[in-house]
């Protein structure tokens, strides 16, 4: 049986940028059909006490939550899944983009490129050589045209491609998710499946097709 999580949001707690009440969060998830979701912050990690309240407070039993965060680099922008809250705070934001994915894959982290082609938040030519476990082709932040030379780049590099939602609205969660067959209940279980490839991208799941 596979498993539909969603790999990057933002909420209003701790993202500045995101009007996502996180109480209405999993009910949102699992109304699109979620199985997961995993917040991703600007530069910030949700605890385990602050998830455990989370899915306390839901009216969804057991529902998957887990949080990695979103680091900015000085060239473009880093997901990165698995590490220690302690680690997480080495990363300050802007940092050199090659040294940060190091830093975070030494420390045993899973790390995707996020909206690697958006106009806004570009990398540079050095994409070319980071050892990315993925490249995020789809999301509701991302452009078609860019959308399209994110795959490109991602077959070009053979790095598999990624989709999640990107949510900073409430609607928007769920619009893009990954699929995943190994049994995925803890943040080691996701951080295995991504550093092996085992996922599959989807696409837009409000409409059930790839686009």
């Amino acid at each position: 049986m596979s498993l539909l999580i969603d790999l990057h949001m933002h909420t209003r707690r701790h993202s500045r940028c995101s009007g996502i009440d996180e109480y209405a969060l999993i009910e949102e998830a699992a109304r699109k059909g979620l199985d997961g979701i995993v917040i991703t912050e600007h530069h910030y990690q949700w605890s385990q006490d602050e998830i455990d309240e989370l899915v306390a407070t839901s009216s969804v039993p057991n529902f998957l939550v887990l949080a990695g965060f979103e680091y900015s680099s000085s060239k473009g922008d880093i997901l990165i899944y698995g590490l220690e809250p302690e680690q997480v705070e080495a990363f300050v934001p802007g940092g050199d983009p090659e040294a940060m994915l190091k830093q975070a894959q030494d420390w045993g982290a899973a790390c995707i490129a996020a909206h690697p082609t958006r106009a806004a938040v570009p990398f540079d030519e050095r994409i070319t050589r980071m050892p990315f476990d993925g490249l995020e082709v789809q999301s509701v932040n991302i452009q078609h045209h860019e959308q399209r030379l994110a795959l490109k780049l991602a077959q070009n590099l053979d790095i598999p491609p990624t989709t999640a939602s990107d949510a900073h609205r409430l609607q928007d969660v769920g619009a893009y998710a990954m699929q995943f067959d190994d049994l995925i209940r803890t943040m080691a279980d996701l951080r295995v499946a991504l550093k092996h490839g085992r996922f599959q991208a989807v696409g837009n799941t409000a409409t059930g097709k790839s686009q």
